[in-house]
C-alpha cells in the first residue's frame, strides 16, 4: 500500500444555467440522483464528503450525463430543456485522465 499526497485547489466557476444549477443541487443532495435502474461502471463516483454541506465528488463524464438524463426524466423536462442541460454539463471543465474524462466537483449547499 502506498500513500498519495496532493493539494486541492478550487476554481469557482461562473454560475451555470438554472437547469445545470438545479441538477447539480440535486447531485449535492444525492450523488446517485437519476440513476434508478441504471447500472454501469461509469456511474461510480468518489465521495470526499466534508460535512457541513460541503462535498467533493469525482464523476466520469458519462456517469454525470447519465444522472442528468435520469434527473431530466424525473423532472419531466422537455426535449429542449434536456438538450440544454446536457450541453451545459458538457461545457464543464472535464479533465482527461487514464483515457476517461472526469471532473471533481466541489458542491457546497
Amino acid at each position: 500500500m502506498s500513500l498519495s499526497i496532493g493539494v486541492v485547489n478550487i476554481e469557482y466557476l461562473e454560475c451555470p444555467s438554472d437547469l445545470v444549477y438545479n441538477f447539480l443541487f440535486s447531485v449535492a443532495e444525492d450523488p446517485n440522483v437519476g440513476l434508478e435502474g441504471v447500472d454501469a461502471d461509469e456511474n461510480d463516483y468518489w465521495d470526499g464528503h466534508g460535512g457541513f454541506g460541503n462535498s467533493f465528488y469525482e464523476f466520469q463524464k458519462g456517469g454525470l450525463i447519465n444522472r442528468a438524463n435520469g434527473w431530466a426524466t424525473e423532472e419531466e423536462l422537455s426535449y429542449t430543456e434536456r438538450t440544454a442541460l446536457i450541453q451545459g454539463i458538457e461545457k464543464l471543465p472535464f479533465k482527461k485522465s487514464f483515457g476517461t474524462e472526469t471532473i471533481m466537483l466541489y458542491l457546497s449547499v
